[in-house]
C-alpha cells in the first residue's frame, strides 16, 4: 500500500512540475515578448534613478 502511495505522489508531482514550468501565451504575448528580448533594454524613469542612485552608495 506505502508503494502505491509513494508512487502516486511521485506521479502527481511530476505532472504538477511539468505543468508549471509550461507557459501558455498568445500570438501577440509572444511577439511581444520576442521583441522584448531581441530589442536594446531601455530603463525606464524609476529604474534609471535607482540605477544612478545605487552607483553613488559607496561600497566597502
Amino acid at each position: 500500500m506505502a508503494a502505491f502511495v509513494r508512487t502516486a505522489a511521485k506521479e502527481k508531482a511530476r505532472e504538477l512540475l511539468g505543468r508549471d514550468s509550461r507557459i501558455t501565451m498568445t500570438v501577440q504575448d509572444f511577439q511581444a515578448f520576442t521583441t522584448a528580448l531581441n530589442d536594446a533594454f531601455a530603463p525606464n524613469t524609476a529604474l534609471q534613478n535607482a540605477i544612478n542612485a545605487v552607483r553613488k552608495v559607496k561600497r566597502v
